[in-house]
């Protein structure tokens, strides 16, 4: 990655540690650390404070990790791994606040004191928290929800403080090496070349800093102090800081929202590898907001973040193949980007490859392979998985037949407002498989399926109203069915809605209408509807 510099002078220090007092009150420890530094004639008082403050926040980190991870047993967190020591002590840096007490500088040595209070369980709830906040952000970024989804994102938190530690470690170990190389004898060029070095690691120290400080202010809602802190870092080329300043653009935090500059620090933080910012920003292409909509760059920056193994973006890429969008369209494609983002636990992708094994197209069709990557799409809560997987379970494809398996995953997705799966379950509680019979049953869940649309639900609604199958009889409602499914083309409920108007029965008789909806039927090939216009005739 792009290392950020800035133009201050250059110095060699000999760090000495001075002392280490730590005080308890009820459960919340104070953790604090005093450092000395011995300088060269070539130290300023900026470098000095700068190299002595990361090492004063390592100290006190460390010490708080080290009781938090003394506390209990950590448990696997929402990525299924265990914290480590390190990883503790990084994220910690998000939830705690080193406080300066004491600084003194006389031209050769710098004394800093500082300190954290902390109540180490609150931490630990806090860091559990952070992680769980950033597998939420994750799950949401998918492509059927579209952009205004990015404005549920929050920066990742972890990730990013677990860069910055990373950079800020590096380059404590640079400035050392290059410390000791300053201090051994050297020719002027070779000792104006080390300094230059040396002073491009502090200056990494220096944005570091500036960047711990965005994010604490960010986690905190402070988005009015984070925004000019990332602001500054992201203009020094640092590419996290950008990405992170393009999500405030988007979504209003600190700034007013301006998808123009979202697009244009995303764009700066994607040609720095950030498969976050690649992912966003090929959502931008794809819609055309803040930018001119053009697929083909949408195609080009997620497989930029596909390439780098993440996962939505893999997912979107193989909709794009799916449908030919900004790229020749290519079902093969489809199926190998969906592979890799179902590989990662993409419910999405699980259930367009569910549904690819299932039909044959783009790889060869395979009952067992469809049943395979629905039940792992359905056990995360996908209710078209969980449809699908009842269907197989009721059919018996690639499973033995289990009615009432089939009603378990239908239950599940019908209780989500899954339309198809309301219509399958009220249909086993009519015909009482892998359930007892239960003509109520079978008509509360008929009836939510057609609200919302579904032409079979329709239709059979209307048949259970003009039989009064666990329903009193009611030709009104069978005909107010029958017309939302011959509406949608439903060729017997045409032909149907057709005989009540040529009847008079549940609507006013009315001999054109009926005429109308069975020449509709008709011209369906639905062959009562060809004899009932003969006879009209």
């Amino acid at each position: 990655m792009h290392k950020p510099r800035l133009l201050i002078k250059s110095l060699s220090i000999l760090l000495a540690l001075m002392c280490f007092s730590t005080i308890t009150t009820a459960a919340e420890k104070t953790y604090v650390r005093e450092y000395t530094y011995q300088a060269s004639e070539a130290d300023s008082k900026l470098s000095a404070r700068t190299i002595a403050l990361q090492e004063v926040k390592r100290e006190l980190l460390s010490e708080l990790g080290t009781h938090v991870s003394s506390l209990v047993t950590m448990q696997s967190d929402s990525d299924g791994r265990k914290l480590n020591k390190e990883e503790i002590e990084t994220l910690s840096a998000g939830v705690t606040r080193v406080e300066i007490l004491d600084e003194k500088w006389n031209g050769v040595t710098y004394i800093l004191k500082a300190q954290i209070t902390a109540d180490p369980e609150d931490v630990l709830k806090s860091l559990h928290k952070m992680l769980d906040a950033d597998k939420k952000q994750k799950q949401i970024t998918q492509l059927g929800d579209e952009l205004s989804n990015i404005r549920a994102q929050n920066i990742n938190i972890s990730e990013s403080l677990t860069q910055s530690k990373q950079e800020a470690t590096a380059a404590l170990a640079e400035i050392a090496r290059l410390k000791k190389l300053l201090n051994e004898k050297q020719t002027p060029a070779t000792q104006q070349t080390l300094q230059g070095e040396y002073q491009q690691q502090v200056d990494i120290l220096t944005v570091n800093e500036w960047f711990d400080s965005a994010v604490e202010h960010y986690q905190k809602g402070e988005y009015p102090a984070a925004f000019p802190l990332f602001k500054k870092v992201a203009e020094q080329g640092y590419a996290s800081a950008q990405h992170n300043l393009g999500l405030m653009y988007y979504n209003g935090e600190g700034v007013a929202r301006d998808t123009k500059q979202a697009a244009y620090w995303w764009q700066k933080a994607a040609e720095q590898s950030i498969a976050d910012a690649q992912y966003n920003l090929g959502l931008m292409y794809a819609n055309g907001e803040g930018v001119a909509r053009d697929p083909k760059q949408a195609v080009y920056w997620w497989r930029k973040a596909a390439e780098q193994g993440y996962g939505s973006s893999q997912y979107n890429l193989g909709l794009m193949y799916d449908k030919g969008d900004g790229v020749v369209r290519d079902p093969k494609q489809a199926v190998y980007w969906w592979h890799k983002a179902a590989e990662q636990g993409d419910a999405k992708a699980q259930l367009n490859l569910g549904n690819r094994y299932s039909n044959g197209e783009g790889v060869a069709r395979d009952l067992k392979q469809a049943l395979y990557w629905y039940q792992k799409a359905a056990k995360q809560g996908l209710s078209n998985a969980q449809n699908n997987l009842g269907n197989m379970y009721a059919k018996g494809e690639g499973v033995s037949r289990d009615p009432k398996q089939a009603v378990y995953w239908y239950q599940k997705a019908a209780e989500q407002g899954e339309a198809g799966a309301q219509y399958n379950l009220g249909m086993k509680h009519a015909k009482g498989e892998g359930v007892a019979r239960d003509p109520k049953q079978a008509v509360y869940w008929i009836q939510k399926a057609a609200e919302l649309g579904l032409v079979d639900a329709q239709y059979n609604l209307g048949v259970i109203y003009d039989n009064g199958i666990g329903v009193p009889r009611d030709l009104k409602q069978a005909g107010y069915w029958w017309q939302k499914a011959a509406e949608q083309g439903d060729a017997s409920a045409q032909f149907n809605l057709g005989a009540m108007y040529y009847k008079g029965g549940g609507v006013v008789r009315d001999p054109k209408q009926a005429v109308y909806w069975w020449q509709k039927a008709a011209e369906q090939g639905q062959v009562n509807a060809q004899k009932a216009l003969k006879m009209a005739r």
